[in-house]
């Protein structure tokens, strides 16, 4: 207990210097106030034609300001080399230093080596560009899971946008139950149709009345219903859906017709073709700590209670946030890398006995969010740290941050997003292990969004197949499975879901085993070049990987890593060889493109 109690104070470091930005609300707006005690003060609010107006401006806007760091150099370095030279260290922090005093500017939070402020737009780029050339002035830009790109029946978002607004509006009652006629709460059920798509969530007796502007039912193009747990979900194009009566819905469970054994059971699709299970059991990942840096962890579902590192890098004031998982996403992702295989688990992990750390950035995570996260994962020395997370615009300082971390031999590791375009950033960072999602024939009812995942294309061998959602480019290092994947989701039970993010999953669990056990990885003197053990880890992977048939290499990267194929010093002693010989020559900047990803 004192260990984690240390553990616990040492993780909150970063958080100690963070600053809350001050809100105030005027008292004539007649705003509701919470007091510290908790009580409710609501202001009698003045007649309509009393109120003052109030003008809508641009609001202030989140900035980054830090170091512009050489390519080559560690903060870290840096730092050592400006401390023997006080005084060009003075003149490099005395921007930053007089940035607080500046009219107009109002500093958020200090992390190590930067500053997150606050400041009109056209402030902010006054400052960005005449900021000196070694300081870096951006925008903290949002952050957030990579969103499935549209999968809907073609044809219906431009109807939408032609027809004219419904002014009436109306309801679709439906009732969606389970296995023995159970009630399903908590499932999401989607329309699709002219005007835009609604939906609603099941109650406690599994009904939902959806609103919708269609003039008739028949209007309706899809109807999608994604179950919270326990069973798959089920897609239906052009339903007969009735306005007046209830409309029912059956979902069949997970594990329904399946002629696998429980144990089988627990090896999701993906172990299976990726070989987890033909590993012996002693092969668990011991020694090789992960960071999973996503929407939190529900460390209380039944294969996750061993995790008990952690922090919530966007919610200060509770030191246990990261135990929640309001996206899912968090919690589904360290099922697949780390989940028990306690005796009553339906899915367990790739490499069990790693050390998992949960670093919570979502929901409402900026990049600065994402830097603390990083910076937790220096200071700890984590082998491995699988980012969850996208954003819509490039940032430099998380580019530094990401070789800062690569830099001190952490593989960092990303889906490539599933949007269905080019790799999203920060997965299009030089450097990092980028997987691409692909699915498999047979693993998923024919009436489910999984069935709708494939592209136009005859799938390889064994049903293989890629998928139109998961982002490509040169970036993509291999593939794996990111379709119809099981595993643990918040409240102790199990779903299926899709995503790239899935897939780099399986490759972070692949990368603990290897990191752990192979050989090869063994060998190498880390302390000297431990950025070294990177360039190996991934030729590792990629020479492992099983390419697929008639797919362009962006969209599959090598192809899907079989832990078979991984070569060992005892069956290919010359290539490990070889590999760890390259490693050695390659200069640093060589090493984090050698094997793209």
């Amino acid at each position: 207990m004192a260990e984690q109690k240390d553990d616990s104070v040492q993780m909150a470091k970063p958080l100690q210097t963070r600053k809350s930005a001050p809100t105030s609300a005027p008292a004539e707006t007649g705003v509701e106030r919470v007091t510290a005690e908790g009580a409710t003060h609501a202001p009698a609010a003045p007649a309509l034609d009393q109120r003052t107006p109030v003008s809508v401006v641009p609001r202030r806007q989140r900035y980054l300001v830090g170091l512009r760091v050489a390519p080559g150099f560690t903060l870290t370095r840096l730092k050592r080399d400006a401390a023997r030279n006080a005084g060009e260290a003075r003149s490099q922090d005395a921007f930053l230093d007089r940035l607080p005093q500046m009219d107009g500017v109002e500093v958020i939070r200090r992390l190590t080596d930067l500053l997150v402020v606050s400041m009109d737009e056209r402030r902010g780029e006054a400052l960005r560009q005449h900021a000196p050339p070694h300081i870096i002035v951006e925008a903290d830009s949002p952050i957030s899971h990579s969103e499935l790109a549209p999968w809907e029946p073609a044809g219906w978002q431009f109807r939408a946008r032609s027809m004219p607004f419904p002014t009436q509006r109306r309801e679709i009652r439906f009732c969606v139950q389970g296995e023995g006629e159970r009630p399903l709460a908590n499932a999401t059920i989607n329309l699709f149709g002219p005007g835009f798509p609604t939906q609603a969530t099941t109650d406690a007796s599994g009904h939902a009345a959806v609103a919708t502007f269609t003039r008739d039912a028949a209007d309706i193009q899809a109807v999608y219903v994604r179950p919270a747990t326990g069973h798959w979900e089920r897609y239906i194009p052009n339903p007969a859906l009735d306005a007046d009566r209830v409309n029912l819905v059956r979902l069949i469970a997970l594990d329904k017709g399946s002629s696998k054994s429980a144990i089988e059971r627990q090896h999701s699709w993906g172990q299976r073709s990726m070989k987890f299970d033909r590993m012996s059991a002693d092969w668990s990942g011991v020694g090789v700590k992960i960071g999973i840096i996503d929407s939190g962890c529900d460390v209380s579902h039944p294969i996750l209670r061993h995790i008990e590192r952690g922090v919530d890098l966007t919610r200060e004031h509770d030191p246990q946030g990261w135990q929640t998982d309001e996206l899912g996403q968090g919690t589904h992702v360290a099922g697949i890398i780390a989940g028990a295989a306690t005796p009553t688990a339906e899915a367990i992990g790739c490499a069990p006995g790693a050390e998992v750390w949960v670093l919570k950035v979502l929901p409402g995570g900026y990049c600065s969010d994402l830097i603390d996260a990083l910076d937790v994962c220096i200071d700890q020395r984590l082998d491995i740290v699988q980012i969850g997370v996208c954003c819509g615009q490039f940032s430099e300082l998380v580019t530094q941050k990401i070789a800062a971390a690569q830099m001190q031999g952490t593989v960092c590791i990303m889906g490539s997003g599933n949007t269905g375009g080019p790799v999203q950033f920060p997965a299009n960072i030089p450097g990092t292990l980028v997987v691409a999602a692909i699915g498999r024939l047979g693993e998923f009812p024919p009436d489910t969004r999984h069935a709708q995942r494939a592209l136009a294309r005859a799938p390889a061998p064994g049903g293989i197949f890629p998928t139109y959602f998961s982002n490509w480019g040169a970036q993509v290092a291999a593939c794996a499975p990111g379709v119809a994947v099981i595993s643990s989701v918040p409240g102790g039970g199990y779903a299926a879901w899709d995503g790239s993010t899935l897939a780099a999953s399986h490759v972070t669990g692949m990368a603990a085993l290897l990191l752990s056990h192979h050989p090869a990885l063994q060998r190498i003197d880390y302390a000297g070049r431990i950025d070294d053990r990177i360039a190996v880890l991934k030729s590792l992977i990629r020479a492992a990987a099983l390419p697929l048939a008639h797919t362009e290499p962006s969209r599959v990267g090598a192809g899907l890593p079989d832990l078979e194929r991984v070569p060992t010093l005892m069956a290919a002693r010359h290539l490990i060889g070889s590999l760890e010989a390259r490693a050695w020559s390659m200069p640093p900047s060589f090493q984090f493109s050698a094997c793209p990803a």
